[in-house]
């Protein structure tokens, strides 16, 4: 770590004798947030935990560098403190923010006491150079081949969990991307990934422009299976229409405990001339089940997501709709529906705009369920969040 941070240093004062060429924005956000179990989640013998609250003030700051015309480096840091009686409730909490996956570790909880901590890390740490109709970025970075808006099958690098409402910029990876844009609508994309535990993602994209529509196809190898996909985006008159597909199959000579399995996805959303938003979309993954099982968790919902399982049901189906009140105010319902097991998450919001840079929004997040189904795990579970927000 110490490394790291000196050569942090360095670069900071490079950034000093270029600071005409350094771009800096980021954000300051502060929220509260409540949970509360219908059924009691027994700890110990003499502990149960039914609700709780906890307060987190979240700093996010974006460095990009425009070191010459064709080369620039970015970095983006979170720096989180968490404060409250949940930090206590819950067994092992804190690790959860430290853990990292990527090949290098850059996630550190620099403070940490009984009910509070204080976690940074770094989810974007890259350098990008362009050469003509060539481009390769090294580093840690955000390789996104998804298509669709809440599941992503052909996202074989850093898949995410739409419950994670409070990451915007999504998860990154330790990767090199290589580039090549053979046209203006048409370009081939080489990538590799490593991680923590030895595992790599290696595959290739090729996309393209056909009669108004984006399609791509992919191809490679992804953990210990072999991965095909594509996808297209395009519009039927005014309607938006995506859909994208990954079929994985073990590697030859590999143990496995599964089979071939397909994790597939297809949406549609219209604006309405008033800017009434409608969306929906439905997922089906193989690898998934039409039983009870182990559920999602609001305390760490990207926890074991890939492009390969990005449910726990074998069908998913969602919908959102929302709708600009007036330019300051905002409401939306977002909901998604296991039919086999008949649970539920719904999560409505509202923002307001208090300034240009000042938004206030209140949301909640409704786990729906009998126990040990998808979104009721643990019975129905209920979590409220007022978060404000400062860009600058």
């Amino acid at each position: 770590m110490k490394r790291i941070v000196l050569f942090f240093l360095m670069i900071t004062a490079l950034f000093g004798l270029q600071a005409q060429k350094v771009t800096l924005s980021g954000y300051i956000k502060d929220m509260q947030g409540l949970y509360y179990l219908e059924n009691p989640l027994i700890l110990t013998s003499r502990k149960t935990f039914q609700s709780t609250t906890y307060n987190q003030f979240h700093n996010r700051i974006n460095l990009e560098w425009q070191v010459a015309s064709n080369l620039r480096m970015e970095l983006g840091v979170r720096n989180r403190i968490t404060a409250g009686k949940l930090v206590g409730d819950i067994p092992g909490y804190a690790a959860l923010f430290e853990a990292d996956n990527g090949l290098i570790d850059l996630s550190w909880n620099l403070a940490e006491k009984q009910n509070w901590f204080m976690n940074t890390s770094i989810d974007r740490f890259y350098i990008d150079y362009t050469l003509k109709n060539f481009q390769l970025r090294a580093g840690r970075q955000r390789i996104n081949w998804g298509i669709n808006l809440v599941w992503n099958p052909n996202d074989l690098f850093n898949a995410f969990s739409y419950i994670d409402f409070d990451y915007e910029e999504r998860p990154g990876s330790d990767a090199i991307l290589f580039t090549w844009y053979s046209s203006g609508s048409s370009s081939l994309d080489l990538a590799m990934k490593s991680d923590s535990s030895g595992n790599h993602t290696i595959a290739a994209r090729y996309l393209f422009n056909f009669h108004d529509y984006d399609i791509q196809f992919i191809g490679g190898k992804n953990g210990d299976d072999f991965v095909l996909g594509g996808g297209w985006s395009g519009s039927i008159k005014d309607v938006s229409f995506r859909g994208e597909g990954s079929l994985f199959t073990p590697l030859y000579g590999k143990v496995k405990s599964s089979n071939t399995s397909v994790s597939a996805t297809i949406s549609a959303d219209y604006t309405f001339k008033n800017s009434l938003f409608i969306h929906s979309a439905f997922l089906f993954n193989s690898s998934g089940s039409t039983k009870p099982g182990n559920g999602i968790s609001l305390l760490n919902p990207n926890n074991n997501l890939s492009a390969k399982n990005l449910s726990v049901g074998k069908y998913e189906v969602f919908g959102q709709i929302s709708y600009p009140v007036n330019p300051i105010f905002a409401i939306n319902l977002a909901g998604m529906l296991n039919p086999s097991d008949g649970s539920s998450y719904l999560g409505p919001t509202a923002t307001i705009s208090l300034q240009d840079n000042l938004e206030l929004m209140l949301t909640a997040q409704l786990m729906l369920g009998e126990t040990g189904s998808e979104y009721g795990n643990m019975g129905n579970m209920y979590a409220g969040f007022g978060r404000l927000r400062w860009s600058f």
